[in-house]
């Protein structure tokens, strides 16, 4: 079975899983199709169970630490 990488998507910034062989993926969250030769390589698991534990892992520990939204003038 082939390693499985966490991506960033270029878009919306969503983790998205992703076969390492894979070249494009469709965002889950905007639909968008994601280039993931050029997207940033989050994290990478053996295989899907454990990509799945990491990326409850990244989100749970972006949900503690949400980045401030900027102030609108």
């Amino acid at each position: 079975m082939a390693p499985i990488v966490i991506m960033k998507c270029l878009n919306c910034s969503g983790l998205v899983l992703a076969g390492e062989s894979q070249k494009t993926k469709a965002c889950p969250y905007c639909s968008k199709n994601i280039n993931l030769q050029k997207a940033q390589r989050v994290a990478q698991a053996a295989n899907a169970m454990e990509a799945s534990e990491l990326l409850k892992q990244l989100k749970a520990k972006k949900a503690q630490n949400p980045r401030p939204k900027p102030e609108r003038i």
